[in-house]
């Protein structure tokens, strides 16, 4: 299946980076699935941390995470993109060494809390980098369909990745991080040796706070960023909050948890190539709309779940509204911004998204902690459908020519 589909892909031919950056990116998501969906069960059913201080550990350390999606956006404008790539993948390979470290030293919270912050240190920093390149390298009609074929290489890790890590964690949780550096390291030599500097406008003048000043006055930007960071807020769920319920309420053990999230990649790597040829004759924002509906519908549904294959269907509604919403997320990104500020651009979305990450893991494990699990999910659906209707007023904000799969000729 995975063979066809590739055979299909058309990222453009004549530069061989896009390519490099879909083998990578597929690598270092194989690794990291391994172990992010199993860090929170790692804390709270063998460390006996509370559901409320794993959700509080998850949003410090993604509060974290998106501060330097900015820092690395405004580095790749001005310091460059290579050296923004290089330096963010060293800090994660280091960090998930000290995390098998840790692991078997059986440190304490805190310590973790601090290394998990490592690692969305790094993350922060290089994350955006392969939408930048893909701006730099692609003309504006390309741009979905390469955001969303890059999305096929991510997952294609993510595929495979959880059942692996469901079985090692059965083995050995330490082996989970020093097998994800090892592939860390790879995605860094394929960086050192393939991707050079692919900046087509140096910034006039070195970095100001008064810069930032400028950014609300792009309303319709703005607006964008805050349904991002709601949505976000919505769509985490699905990790932290939701591993914790499927083990805890509904009695899942840690490789079904894996075959879980292993839906999401299969469905991705198997599926956005084709929703993505299907939608972008609609405008950007009635597809992050639909999608987005379809995370409510989706979360909603786990209120009633109580087995494997009521998850997975779960599963299977949350990821098509991922495959709707995600590609034209970046795209609208790319379309808003100009040449000298897409890094920036591109980290102030990173930055809101991962913001949402930060604190959605923090409500889930509260509400956990205080509400019955159904009336968990009822809420996070109520609020996808929420997030879903303010995508009516954003299309109103955005002009037609920035609305659409690529930037219309005037």
């Amino acid at each position: 299946m995975s063979v066809n589909i590739l055979n299909n892909v058309r990222l453009p031919s004549y530069d061989r980076r896009l390519w490099v950056l879909f083998f990578g990116m597929a690598l270092n998501q194989f690794g990291m699935s391994i172990v992010m969906p199993f860090i929170s069960i790692y804390l709270y059913y063998y460390q006996g941390v509370s559901a409320g201080l794993v959700g509080f550990a998850m949003f410090v350390s993604s509060f974290v995470g998106a501060i330097f999606q900015f820092v690395g956006g405004e580095m790749c404008d001005r310091l460059g993109r290579r050296f923004t790539f290089i330096l963010g993948l060293a800090i994660l390979i280091t960090s998930f060494l000290l995390l098998g470290w840790a692991v078997g030293a059986k440190a304490n919270y805190g310590l973790y809390l601090l290394i998990l912050c490592m690692t969305r240190v790094a993350t922060g920093l290089f994350r955006p980098i392969p939408n930048i390149i893909a701006t730099d390298l692609v003309p504006s009609e390309k741009r979905l369909e390469t955001f969303s074929l890059l999305r096929i290489g991510q997952n294609a890790g993510f595929a495979l990745g959880p059942m692996v890590g469901g079985f090692m964690a059965l083995l050995s949780y330490s082996s989970m991080f020093y097998f994800t550096a090892i592939t860390s390291s790879i995605y860094l030599f394929l960086v050192v040796f393939f991707i050079g500097d692919t900046r087509t406008c140096m910034p006039a003048r070195r970095f100001r706070l008064t810069d930032l000043r400028k950014i609300p006055d792009d309303r319709p930007f703005m607006v964008f960023s805050v349904l991002v960071f709601l949505v976000s807020i919505v769509y985490s769920q699905m990790y932290s909050p939701l591993s914790v319920y499927s083990k805890g309420f509904v009695g899942l053990s840690e490789p079904e948890i894996g075959m879980l999230f292993a839906i999401n990649g299969i469905m991705v790597v198997a599926a956005q190539y084709f929703v993505t040829r299907l939608t972008d004759r609609y405008r950007l924002t009635l597809s992050m709309g639909i999608g987005v509906m379809l995370y409510a519908l989706g979360f909603g549904l786990v209120a009633f779940s109580h087995s494997f294959l009521m998850l997975a269907l779960c599963i299977f509604i949350v990821t098509l509204g991922e495959l709707t919403y995600m590609p034209p997320q970046t795209t609208l990104t790319a379309n808003l911004s100009m040449e000298e500020n897409r890094g920036r651009y591109q980290g102030i979305s990173g930055l809101t998204s991962t913001l949402g990450f930060a604190v959605g893991p923090l409500l889930g494990g509260i509400l956990l902690d205080h509400l019955p699990g159904m009336y968990v999910w009822l809420v996070v659906g109520a609020a996808g459908v929420a997030c879903a209707l303010s995508f009516i007023y954003l299309k109103k904000l955005v002009p037609p020519d920035k609305n659409g799969s690529y930037i219309l000729e005037d």
